[in-house]
């Protein structure tokens, strides 16, 4: 797997499910339906204090991991998308090759 941590920008569903994204002038289609899970946000090595009171957001990030096939290529790999979503920040963190 290849760390990442770039910003992407993710086209999503009705449900709020991730469709596909762009990530470096490349158009990826997600090819089946991705899973969901929360994980915890490693709020201690990006901020010096997390402020009392201003939620989950701040502990908790929504992640999806999901497969997904560049359009030019038609290469299909799986990869794993992290989503603030008070921000409505997404990134891309893991390739798997």
């Amino acid at each position: 797997m290849i760390h990442v941590d770039e910003q992407v920008a993710v086209a999503v569903n009705g449900t709020g499910e991730p469709i596909g994204f762009k990530w470096r002038n490349a158009n990826f289609l997600v090819a089946n339906k991705p899973m969901r899970w929360f994980a915890r946000r490693e709020w201690w090595a990006e901020a010096v204090r997390v402020q009392r009171g201003i939620g989950r957001d701040v502990i908790e990030v929504e992640m999806w991991r999901l497969m997904a096939s560049d359009l030019l290529s038609k290469t299909c790999q799986q990869y794993e998308l992290l989503h603030a979503v008070g921000k409505d920040d997404w990134r891309l963190v893991l390739v798997y090759p």
